[in-house]
């Protein structure tokens, strides 16, 4: 071996190992495991889920943390929805309600549906649009392609008059907004173990969906939690006057 193969070699192994070691820092620095994270807490904006952190409904410094996995265009999630916001108007500033994006595979338009509601976010009317989604659901869930957005653009100028609808329409696909969706899909499915949806955890604990026969047995078992967890935490439980 002369001693021009032997530099040619040193200086490969040397550039390869300047990018394992880059490479190695660099995983350390910007973890990209969802496992990294505590599902039962609220989730900050950072460059894992697109800098879109956890949308929270009450207090966010409340000792009971609620969270739900949802799918905008599954039937459960949309019948659930009156009854998880009567929940946040009973406990108020007691109870923190979260929503993540959990579409289904099998739903051709739930991730189009959780784009819509993420966008609409942007614009301060997060909430707004997921319960004017769920109330629409027939209006959108056969359309497709331009028609589809065409949809989710009436809906949002209907509880937006004063929204940016173009804005609304370009931020639809906005590569953070896939980020935050595939970021939420992968915490629930590798954290929590979602399976179905709506799927619902009460500081960690999760609730029995599949026990409840109706919506307000559902109802009346996240209550039942809620006020569990409210006691432990030496809170006041039941509804508010």
């Amino acid at each position: 071996m002369n001693k021009f193969t032997v530099v040619a070699i040193l200086v490969i192994l040397a550039l390869f190992g300047g990018l394992i070691v880059w490479t190695t820092v660099q995983k350390e620095e910007n973890p990209t495991s969802v496992k990294d994270y505590d599902s039962t807490k609220i989730i900050a904006g950072d460059n894992n889920n697109g800098n879109i952190g956890d949308h929270v409904r009450g207090n966010a410094d409340a000792k009971v943390i609620v969270v739900e996995y949802a799918d905008l265009q599954c039937p459960g999630c949309a019948a659930a929805m009156p009854n998880i916001h009567k929940l946040y108007e009973q406990y108020g500033d007691r109870v923190a309600f979260l929503y993540r994006n959990f579409p289904i595979s099998g739903h051709q338009n739930a991730r189009a549906a959780a784009a819509a509601a993420e966008s609409a976010g942007f614009q301060n009317h997060y909430w707004d649009m997921v319960e004017t989604i769920y109330a629409n659901r027939a209006d959108w869930i056969s359309e497709a392609g331009s028609a589809r957005t065409a949809v989710f653009v009436s809906l949002f100028k209907d509880i937006a008059p004063d929204g940016d609808v173009e804005k609304f329409e370009k931020d639809m696909g906005d590569a953070n907004i896939e980020t935050k969706i595939n970021f939420d899909y992968s915490l629930g499915r590798e954290v929590d173990k979602v399976t179905a949806t709506p799927a619902f955890y009460v500081n960690g604990h999760a609730v029995d969906v599949a026990s409840a026969n109706t919506q307000d047995d559902l109802r009346k078992a996240i209550e039942t939690m809620i006020n569990d967890e409210l006691k432990k935490a030496g809170e006041e439980t039941g509804a508010k006057e």
